[in-house]
């Protein structure tokens, strides 16, 4: 702090406090005094409890200098103003309070407002610029070659995702919190050793939690991937979800083309078939199961040879032979077709399988 600076207002706020005490005129430059400490305070960071500490001792400087200049008689006067005294002093430190967090919270906003949008940055490039990704960075608080997670929160949950944020902040994590398009982004800064405590801190959420990126760079695809993930998620999830646990709908999504392609080839074939699907059914067990004939008889509660001749019959009808690995993965991304696919497919399957 410039000693000079602190002179000056120094000198201002004695003179505001002791017009005030005369009853004596006081400009608007001088009445704005206590506004000014304030705010200036609070962009030289100094503490709330230095700013009252110091703005109090004003009564015991004011009050040391009435006593020194004053007689015997002067001084039983003053004891007997002490109260006014300390009620001006007081009404000096409470306005200088006030602008003081009036100025913290614009400050904070305008630091959020320029972090969100350094996140938008970072996102939009994609991480490819390295002058970007340096900036952002610097205004993100992060190590441009830290560790990152990602995790996205369905926006009915975002209270207590807001919770789950505040409780790492608590703990001493780097952290970003952002709303975009798909719902609410946290982006934490952590050790391999963290990531057990960011999953439990975000139990009970539905929200996705990406791999983890590793540099500031690889954070837009991680975004990518953490919304993806949770847009495949089923809705009555309330646990973060991982891409092993949806990567078959993640992949689907981003490779439309050729997913889309493989749906039409499939339910294109079973188009009319009453028993389609069954099937589809089927399949899905067979797919999701350890590939063993028999639990998947029992599973659907048909005999075996029932199961092997409805696998036998798509094979037929689509070219799909689940048996296959190779076709299994086929038939698994036609099942998680987009949404112009669905509609294509509507007549070919009407009550369609679930995602697998």
């Amino acid at each position: 702090m410039d000693e000079s600076e602190l002179h000056v207002k120094a000198n201002e706020s004695f003179e505001l406090i002791l017009r005030r005490l005369a009853d004596r005129p006081v400009s608007d430059e001088l009445r704005g005094i206590s506004d000014r400490v304030g705010e200036r305070r609070a962009e030289q960071r100094v503490s709330l409890m230095e700013v009252q500490a110091a703005a109090n001792l004003d009564f015991q400087v004011v009050w040391e200098a009435l006593l020194a200049e004053a007689d015997a008689e002067e001084a039983a006067a003053l004891l007997r103003n002490a109260p006014r005294v300390w009620s001006v002093v007081d009404d000096h430190t409470r306005q200088i309070t006030q602008a003081y967090q009036r100025r913290v919270i614009q400050m904070d906003r305008l630091s959020d407002d320029n972090r969100r949008e350094w996140f938008r940055r970072l996102q939009k490039s994609g991480g490819e610029r390295p002058d970007v990704v340096n900036d952002a960075a610097a205004a993100l608080g992060f190590d441009v070659d830290g560790r990152f997670l990602v995790s996205v929160a369905d926006r009915a949950f975002a209270s207590q995702f807001r919770d789950a944020r505040d409780t790492l902040v608590g703990l001493g994590w780097a952290s970003h919190y952002q709303e975009i398009e798909v719902g609410d982004l946290l982006l934490v800064q952590c050790t391999r050793e963290h990531d057990r405590r960011f999953a439990t801190t975000l139990q009970g959420i539905r929200c996705s939690i990406s791999p983890p990126a590793h540099g500031l760079d690889e954070v837009p695809n991680a975004t990518k991937i953490a919304a993806a993930t949770l847009s495949a998620l089923p809705f009555n999830q309330t646990s973060p979800g991982l891409l092993e646990d949806a990567w078959l709908a993640v992949a689907a999504a981003q490779t439309p083309l050729v997913v889309n392609a493989l749906a039409s080839k499939l339910f294109g074939a079973l188009q009319s078939i009453p028993d389609a699907s069954t099937l589809i059914e089927t399949a899905l067990a067979y797919c999701n199961g350890d590939g063993t004939v028999s639990r998947v008889a029992n599973q659907l509660y048909c005999h075996r040879n029932t199961v092997l001749n409805r696998l036998e019959k798509l094979r037929e009808l689509t070219g799909f032979d689940v048996r296959r690995p190779r076709d299994a993965a086929a038939f698994l991304y036609a099942l998680n077709a987009g949404p112009n696919a669905d509609q294509e497919s509507d007549q070919a399957s009407p009550s369609k399988a679930p995602r697998a």
